[in-house]
């Protein structure tokens, strides 16, 4: 795993735990108290999180900001996801929309499309979606998340159970060969099951930056999902082993100068 890998899912744990410690965060990344602890040197340096003694504290005002921060990286690419992502929607169909900042990008682009039914955890999403369309929303109901205004828990799940979408639209932390879909939130890859299992056609919506990262929590196969719509610095070989594996790719143009190796 790479430094930066390593260090978003610090954060994520971060987000939900309030402090971390470097004893447990080696035992699960698999790597040295000594590399954990040059981690949190970088993160403090950016003022992310604040080391005490044997690991690493946050306050309600840093989370916060993790979610922000998050919306203005890679802006372009999700920007352009979403539009793709959009010419999916026929009218009158029913949606199973996910949380996150790619998720939210697509729900912006939905305007214009008419009667449909969307079913989401995401509060966000939700609000653009009864300003920019004359979609029926729906929110699952569940605990809400101190970090970021999403919905999870039991209640969440039970509610997706109960509704069939013609599309799920799902965000993911990473996508591997060897360990497919997988997020850093265990809570959140709980409920994106539950919409993954109840849709027709499961749609991921994930920038190259994604790629080749295997996050903490494993969401399913790789062939769980039927679409990726991801940005144009996919590399070839990539893209031409998940078409022979029967999933659909497309790629939204960005003019990214970056092309991934």
């Amino acid at each position: 795993m790479l430094a930066a890998e390593r260090q978003r899912w610090i954060m994520d744990l971060l987000a939900r735990e309030s402090s971390v410690r470097v004893v447990e965060l080696a035992k699960h990344l698999q790597v040295s108290g000594e590399t954990i602890r040059r981690d949190l040197e970088v993160l403090e340096s950016q003022g992310l999180l604040r080391r005490v003694y044997g690991g690493a504290v946050t306050d309600a005002k840093e989370t916060a900001r993790l979610y922000q921060d998050r919306e203005v990286h890679r802006t372009a690419e999700k920007q352009a996801i979403g539009r793709l992502a959009a010419t999916l929607v026929q009218d009158g169909d029913t949606l199973f929309i996910d949380v996150g900042t790619t998720a939210l990008a697509f729900a912006n682009c939905l305007a214009g499309k008419e009667r449909l039914t969307v079913v989401t955890p995401s509060l966000l999403a939700a609000n653009r979606l009864k300003q920019s369309t004359d979609a029926r929303v729906i929110l699952t109901g569940g605990d809400l998340q101190s970090d970021e205004p999403y919905l999870t828990g039991y209640l969440a799940e039970e509610a997706l159970s109960q509704f069939h979408a013609d599309r799920a639209f799902i965000a993911t932390g990473g996508i591997s060969f060897d360990r497919g879909l997988t997020d850093y939130n265990d809570f959140e890859v709980r409920v994106r099951k539950r919409m993954m299992a109840s849709a027709s056609q499961v749609v991921v919506l994930a920038d190259t930056s994604k790629i080749g990262v295997r996050a903490f929590s494993v969401i399913g196969e790789l062939t769980a999902m039927d679409v990726l719509v991801t940005d144009d610095a996919i590399h070839d070989s990539v893209r031409n082993r998940l078409v022979e594996m029967g999933i659909e790719v497309m790629i939204a143009p960005t003019r990214s100068a970056t092309r991934l190796s």
